[in-house]
C-alpha cells in the first residue's frame, strides 16, 4: 500500500502548523518568557535554524499563536453569546453559561494568557487578542438586531460591553480563586442576563 506523498505546500503547511501547536504548548505549559525560538523548534521536533524557514522572529510566531488561542477563545463566547433569546426561560440562559465557563476552565492556561494580555497593547499577543475581541463585539451587536432587539448602535454596544465584561471577569475570578463556587458564579450571571434581556425586550414592546 502506497502513502500519499505530501506536496511542497501541504509539508510547508504541516510544519509551521508543528511550530504553532508547538508555541502554543510551551505558551499553555511555561508561560511567555519560556517560549524561545530554540524552545518552539525543539517542540516541535525540529533544529532551531528550521524555525526561521517558517517565522521571521518569535513576535511572528507569537501573532500566529495569539491567532489560533484568540480563535479558540473568541469562538467559545461568540457561539454561546450568539444563542441568546430574550424570550427564553433562565434555565436556557443558565445552561448556556454553564456550558461556556465549562470550556474555558478546561483550557486554564490557554485562557489565562487570553485573559491576562487581551489588553496589553504593548506586546503582539496583546494587540492580537485585543484585535479578535473587538471583532467578536461587534458580531454580537449584529446578532442582537438577529434575535429582535433592534437598538441604538450605542445602546446595543453598551449592553455587549457588559456581558463581555461580566464574562471574562467572571473567569478571571474563578481562575484567580477570588469565587470558588462555580455554580453560584454562573447562577449570577445568567440571573442579570435574563434581567437584562427581559428589560430590553419590554422596553422594546412599550415602544410599540
Amino acid at each position: 500500500m502506497h502513502t500519499a506523498r505530501l506536496t511542497r505546500k501541504e509539508s510547508t503547511e504541516l510544519t509551521r502548523r508543528r511550530l504553532i501547536d508547538g508555541a502554543i504548548e510551551i505558551l499553555r505549559r511555561d508561560g511567555v518568557a519560556a517560549a524561545t525560538t530554540g524552545r518552539i523548534a525543539s517542540a516541535a521536533g525540529l533544529k532551531q535554524p528550521s524555525f526561521y524557514v517558517h517565522f521571521a522572529d518569535r513576535d511572528a510566531i507569537f501573532e500566529a499563536a495569539a491567532i489560533e488561542i484568540g480563535r479558540r477563545v473568541i469562538e467559545m463566547l461568540k457561539r454561546q453569546l450568539t444563542e441568546f433569546d430574550p424570550t427564553r426561560a433562565r434555565r436556557a440562559i443558565r445552561t448556556a453559561y454553564a456550558s461556556m465557563t465549562a470550556a474555558f476552565l478546561s483550557e486554564p492556561e490557554l485562557t489565562r494568557i487570553f485573559l491576562r494580555h487581551r489588553a496589553d497593547d504593548g506586546t503582539v499577543l496583546g494587540r492580537t487578542f485585543r484585535q479578535l475581541l473587538d471583532e467578536a463585539r461587534g458580531e454580537l451587536v449584529e446578532s442582537l438586531a438577529r434575535h429582535g432587539l433592534v437598538l441604538p448602535r450605542d445602546t446595543a454596544e453598551a449592553h455587549v460591553e457588559l456581558l463581555v465584561a461580566g464574562l471574562l471577569g467572571l473567569l478571571e475570578a474563578l481562575l484567580a480563586g477570588r469565587l470558588r463556587d462555580r455554580d453560584a458564579a454562573v447562577d449570577a450571571i445568567a440571573g442579570a442576563t435574563t434581567a437584562m434581556f427581559r428589560s430590553l425586550n419590554k422596553e422594546r414592546k412599550d415602544k410599540r
